[in-house]
C-alpha cells in the first residue's frame, strides 16, 4: 500500500485538529479587539480549514476528517469496516486535542454547539439535511473517477461554507460529531447535555446520502474507493483469494 494505516490515522488526527481548531478559535478570539467571530466569519474559516486540510492531507487518508463521513463510506463499501474505529479514534482524538489547545491558549468553553432555544427537533433535522448535503458532495467528488482531482477541496470547503450559513442559527452547523464533542468537553451544561444532537443528526444523514449516492452513481466502472489505493489493495488480495 502506498501509505500505512498509521500515517492515515495520523494524517486524520491532523486534518480534524484543524478543522476544529480553526473555528473554535475565531470563537474564543472573539472577545479580542478588531476581532470578527460572526457568522460570516465563522462559516468561512470553517469552509477554508476543510478546503486546506483536504489538499494538505487528502491524498493520505482520503480526508475524511469527520466519524459521519467514515460511516457514510463504509455503508456505501467505499470504505473497509476494519478500519472505521481506527479512524474514528484518530478523528475524536484531533478534536478533543484541538479543543483543549485553545482552551490551554485562550481559555475553555468557546465554540461549543447548542441548539437554539426550543428548536431541539429543529436542530436534530438540520443537522441532518446540512450533512446530506455535505455527504452528496464529498462522496461525489472523493469515489466518482469522473471528477477532476482538483475539484474536491474547493466542493468541500464551499459547501461548509453554506452549511453553516444556513445552520449556524439553528444548531450551529456541525456537520461532524468530532467537531462538537471536543468544545462540549470544555464547556459542559447545555453543550454536553445536547452533544447527542451532533451525533444523530450527522449521522443520520451522511448515512442516507452515501447510500442515495451510490443508487444514482449509474455504473461501478466509475467508482473507487476512499481512500482509493487502499480500497485497491483490499480488493486485489480478495481477488486472488
Amino acid at each position: 500500500m502506498k501509505n500505512t494505516m498509521r500515517q492515515r490515522y495520523v494524517a486524520e488526527f491532523i486534518g480534524t485538529f484543524g478543522i476544529v481548531f480553526a473555528p473554535v478559535a475565531l470563537s474564543a478570539t472573539g472577545t479580542l479587539p478588531s476581532s470578527d467571530s460572526g457568522l460570516m466569519a465563522s462559516a468561512w474559516v470553517s469552509g477554508l480549514s476543510v478546503l486546506a486540510m483536504i489538499y494538505a492531507l487528502g491524498h493520505i487518508s482520503a480526508a475524511h476528517f469527520n466519524p459521519a463521513v467514515t460511516l457514510g463510506f463504509a455503508i456505501a463499501c467505499r470504505f473497509p469496516w476494519r478500519y472505521v474505529l481506527p479512524y474514528l479514534a484518530a478523528e475524536f482524538l484531533g478534536g478533543i486535542t484541538a479543543a483543549a489547545v485553545v482552551a490551554l491558549l485562550l481559555g475553555g468553553g468557546y465554540g461549543a454547539h447548542i441548539p437554539a432555544s426550543g428548536l431541539v427537533a429543529a436542530a436534530v433535522g438540520t443537522e441532518a439535511v446540512l450533512t446530506f448535503f455535505l455527504m452528496l458532495v464529498i462522496i461525489s467528488v472523493a469515489t466518482d473517477k469522473r471528477v477532476a482531482g482538483a475539484v474536491p477541496g474547493l466542493a468541500i470547503g464551499l459547501t461548509v461554507v453554506f452549511d453553516v450559513l444556513i445552520g449556524g442559527p439553528v444548531s450551529g452547523g456541525s456537520m461532524n460529531p468530532a467537531r462538537s464533542l471536543g468544545p462540549a468537553l470544555f464547556a459542559g451544561g447545555a453543550a454536553i447535555a445536547n452533544y447527542w444532537i451532533y451525533v444523530v443528526g450527522p449521522i443520520l444523514g451522511a448515512l442516507v446520502a452515501a447510500r442515495l449516492y451510490e443508487a444514482i452513481r449509474g455504473s461501478e466502472k466509475h467508482a473507487q474507493g476512499a481512500p482509493n489505493d487502499l480500497y485497491q489493495a483490499l480488493h486485489d488480495i480478495e481477488v486472488k483469494g
